[in-house]
């Protein structure tokens, strides 16, 4: 006798991808990523201190807004002494706005980058190079 019973119950393979699952991605991941990618380019670097850490002003910092499958992102970074603020800035919003698409799968409307301090020279921190 054939076990028709349980080929019925089985969930068909063919299924509506809507009908499926979702993914939601949190704000705070989101965050992180702005923060990464912002890292990745050059002048950028890390600025915090004791204090900074505790009044969450450590720099690179993040604010998004996401909205459904859109996300909207302010970024405030530390950018080395002698770097071109402009060039920096359009780097970091294009690392930033490709993480993004990337990685989230989000519709990137828009990422603002303020640069909050120029960091004096030999002020920033080594970046961690993989040879």
């Amino acid at each position: 006798m054939a076990d028709t019973g349980a080929a019925a119950e089985a969930p068909a393979l063919a299924d509506d991808a809507g009908e499926r699952g979702s993914l939601t991605v949190r704000d705070r991941a989101v965050e992180r990523l702005v923060i990464a990618a912002a890292l990745d380019c050059d002048g950028v670097d890390r600025r915090s201190t004791g204090v900074d850490r505790i009044t969450g002003r450590e720099l690179p910092r993040a604010d998004v807004v996401v909205s459904g499958d859109h996300v909207r992102a302010a970024v405030a970074v530390a950018v080395e002494w002698r770097r071109p603020l402009a060039e920096t800035s359009s780097a970091v919003a294009q690392s930033v706005t490709h993480a993004l698409a990337t990685m989230s799968g989000l519709v990137v409307d828009g990422v603002d980058v303020h640069v909050a301090t120029v960091l004096p020279p030999g002020a920033g921190t080594p970046k961690r190079r993989v040879s």
